[in-house]
């Protein structure tokens, strides 16, 4: 639905404010636990960083709770090309941590013992005799080991943000583009309606699922604080070539990460420092320049490839790079959020989403989602989160 329209007057038992794959995910499991859903977006279907991200899941975290929290959620995410009946083109090809400094690869190797081995997960710790023979392209040099962790992949994130899209609509979900939430009202502490520029919703339950935004319009319209900042990110893909990268590689060193997708091309980013706040979409000659350097330093044969795109999105940072999911006791009933992600929105979202629609449905908290809670800003039970990629 477009722009142009009179005001639209609605009741429905739920308003999710944002229509990327997290808000369309709650939307959809909401539906499907008999709920009439209202979700309105202040842009298209999956505008943000849906369709903005590099498309890769893993499940190797550097806390518990955020470990057990992905290995189901990629259990979830690897089940909904059969869920949602569109191919998700799902790849395990690895995730590839590259180390050059001792310590680093220590602090990996206790990870690997106390966590990752005990959950079912190990990795491989890989000499630089080993990294250079599995993966002749590196460049190794300055290198002391290296991180395989072969649960990890990839999948393609258009197909799944059409898919919750296609099978929300066939569940009576209405979906407003171009729909910008302006108020939520509230009386006797209970939400009561949600209005845009040109939908109300009669309704008690409000989700703000708006990703890097989501701490913005909560403020707006509730005066509710909830630490969630964005962080612009870019990103850029090659021309096609023959298969030369067969995982996904990290550098712990400089922050770079490379793939290559199914077409051929080399799809990858570079970190560097600032892109705080909602800077403008677009990308910037310094990121572009140490991309093509670093990429060419790691894999040589790279050198005289054609860059053909870049992007940028905006990962949605709290401050403990996790992400927040519920409601907090102070707050109006009926107001949840799903968001803060901190760059790991596609892969953890789906799950979540299905908790969380089971939480608004039934009021249980399951017990996975309790740490996660946003309680624990106010508390500082915060849940660190380092391996942030």
């Amino acid at each position: 639905m477009s722009e142009g329209r009179g005001l639209i007057s609605l009741t429905a038992d739920a308003v999710v404010i944002g229509a990327g794959i997290v808000g369309l995910a709650v939307a959809y499991y909401l539906a499907r636990r008999g709920f009439s859903v209202v979700v309105l977006e202040k842009s298209y279907v999956g505008s943000g960083s849906s369709t903005r991200n590099a498309g890769r899941y893993r499940v190797h975290f550097g806390n518990r709770e955020n470990t057990e929290f992905a290995i189901r959620a990629i259990r979830k995410l690897e089940s909904l090309s059969g869920e949602l009946g569109w191919n998700g083109v799902f790849e395990r090809a690895g995730y590839l941590w590259l180390t050059r400094r001792r310590e680093v690869i220590n602090n990996y190797e206790k990870l690997n013992e106390q966590l990752w081995k005990p959950l079912g997960i190990p990795v491989q710790i890989l000499t630089v005799e080993e990294l250079r023979d599995r993966f002749p392209y590196i460049n190794t040099q300055g290198m002391v080991g290296a991180v395989f962790g072969p649960q990890d992949g990839a999948f393609h994130h258009d197909y799944l943000v059409m898919g919750y899209y296609e099978r929300a609509l066939d569940l009576g979900v209405k979906v407003f583009e171009y729909s910008e939430v302006k108020s939520v009202g509230v009386e006797n502490s209970k939400v009561v309606s949600v209005s845009s520029n040109d939908v109300f919703v009669k309704t008690k339950n409000v989700v703000f699922t708006a990703g890097a935004w989501t701490g913005e319009i909560m403020k707006k319209t509730l005066n509710i604080d909830i630490p969630i900042k964005p962080v612009r990110r870019e990103i850029g893909i090659t021309e096609s070539v023959k298969p030369i990268i067969n995982t996904y590689i990290i550098d712990a060193e400089t922050n770079l990460y490379l793939g290559q997708t199914m077409r051929g091309e080399i799809l990858g980013s570079i970190e560097l420092d600032g892109g705080e706040g909602f800077l403008p979409y677009g990308n910037t000659f310094t990121w572009l320049t140490a991309w093509a350097r670093e990429t060419v330093k790691l894999i040589p044969s790279l050198g005289r490839i054609r860059i053909m795109r870049i992007w940028s999105g905006y990962y949605e940072m709290t401050p403990d790079h996790s992400h927040v999911m519920g409601r907090s006791s102070t707050w109006p009933e009926g107001v949840y959020v799903l968001s803060g992600f901190s760059g790991h929105g596609f892969m953890l979202g789906p799950y979540a989403a299905e908790l969380l629609a089971n939480y608004i449905v039934n009021g249980v908290i399951d017990p996975i989602m309790k740490p996660f809670l946003p309680d624990r800003f106010a508390t500082g039970n915060l849940i660190k989160e380092l391996l942030v990629i």
